[in-house]
């Protein structure tokens, strides 16, 4: 009876050895795999000052090509890190003129520089002494206001202990308001308001510009008060924006 499968016993052929010529072949085929090289940043280290007086500003901003916002430290130092290339820088501080320089970051390079910025303005020192009574007298209102809680109050007594730099770090701490960072500049925004309306400032009960306004410096404020909308404005704060809301700024020194 013959078997289903058969067993073959015969030796299998010697395996085959491939040609010398073929490994060479193929060693020379396979592209070799080199990893890429990134190119190494350069860096500039920045102090912006004073021209005339060769001080320090700080706090002052750097735009990199009308996008990236770095900001100064308290010496008005900063650092910028960008692959190599060309750049233009806006560097801006409250109280200076705006200055626009271009600059060349080398790979791997560091490049430091002086940023000289002049005076926008220049105001002759006064002191102003006020009585606790013209100060009583011009804040009955704001009182009357806060009493009625309409909108939002921050008294002298809240800024001082909160301690903050610039007006626009006490209106954000308010529930409603919030920060937007514009070409060189931020400023406070409500939240339920559309893009592009911004608040109407009052300094002193006499409606400001915006710019005067908001760089009124925390330790001249006796009070603010914000109304986030048309629906708390009271009568005498309706002006040509304050759809948009409002802010109103009492300063210590005022008359």
């Amino acid at each position: 009876m013959q078997p289903e499968i058969a067993l073959h016993t015969r030796p299998l052929p010697p395996a085959r050895r491939a040609a010398p010529w073929l490994l060479l072949a193929a060693c020379v085929a396979a592209p070799a795999i080199v990893p890429a090289q990134q190119s190494r940043r350069g860096v500039l280290h920045g102090q912006v000052v004073a021209r005339a007086t060769r001080d320090s500003i700080p706090a002052a901003r750097v735009v990199v090509d009308t996008r990236d916002t770095v900001a100064a430290d308290t010496s008005g130092r900063f650092e910028l890190a960008r692959e190599p290339g060309q750049y233009t820088l806006e560097v801006s501080a409250v109280g200076y003129s705006p200055g626009v320089w271009h600059i060349r970051l080398r790979e791997g390079k560091t490049l430091q520089h002086v940023f000289e910025l002049e005076p926008a303005y220049q105001l002759a020192g006064v002191v102003v002494e006020a009585t606790p009574g013209s100060i009583g007298r011009r804040f009955a209102d704001f009182e009357r206001r806060r009493h009625a809680r309409m909108g939002y109050f921050i008294t002298k007594e809240q800024i001082e202990r909160a301690g903050s730099a610039t007006l626009i770090d006490i209106l954000v701490t308010v529930r409603g308001v919030e920060q937007v960072c514009l070409t060189n500049d931020c400023i406070a925004k409500m939240v339920r308001s559309p893009p592009g309306c911004y608040p109407q400032y009052f300094l002193d009960g006499t409606e400001s510009t915006p710019y005067f306004a908001r760089n009124t410096p925390p330790q001249d404020i006796q009070g603010i008060e914000i109304y986030r909308g048309s629906s708390e404005t009271p009568g005498e704060f309706i002006g040509s924006n304050s759809g948009c809301g409002v802010i109103a700024i009492w300063t210590k020194s005022s008359p």
